[in-house]
């Protein structure tokens, strides 16, 4: 991130699994989120979409602004803003 930034390059497209996608929500990188999500329930030991640690409360959550929400096809798109905690 610091060598795009000395590139002067400020926006950065990431499609990731889990693990980076948790990496960079979990130190405060991500501005914007845009989700899909399929009409299917899976079980709970399927990978999630984010690796991230336990909660040791709920005050820990992530909270989130949509800005956007829609329909494609099937499935739903969700853009959301994650909220910094105060």
């Amino acid at each position: 991130m610091r060598h795009l930034a000395a590139r002067e390059i400020n926006e950065v497209l990431i499609e990731a699994g889990a693990t980076l996608a948790g990496s960079f929500l979990r130190h405060g990188l991500v501005d914007e989120l845009i989700l899909y999500y399929a009409p299917h329930i899976m079980g709970s030991l399927e990978r999630g979409m984010f690796n991230l640690p336990p909660l040791g409360a709920m005050a820990e959550r992530t909270p989130l602004e949509i800005t956007d929400l829609r329909m494609i096809g099937k499935d739903l798109r969700i853009v959301a803003r994650p909220l910094r905690r105060q």
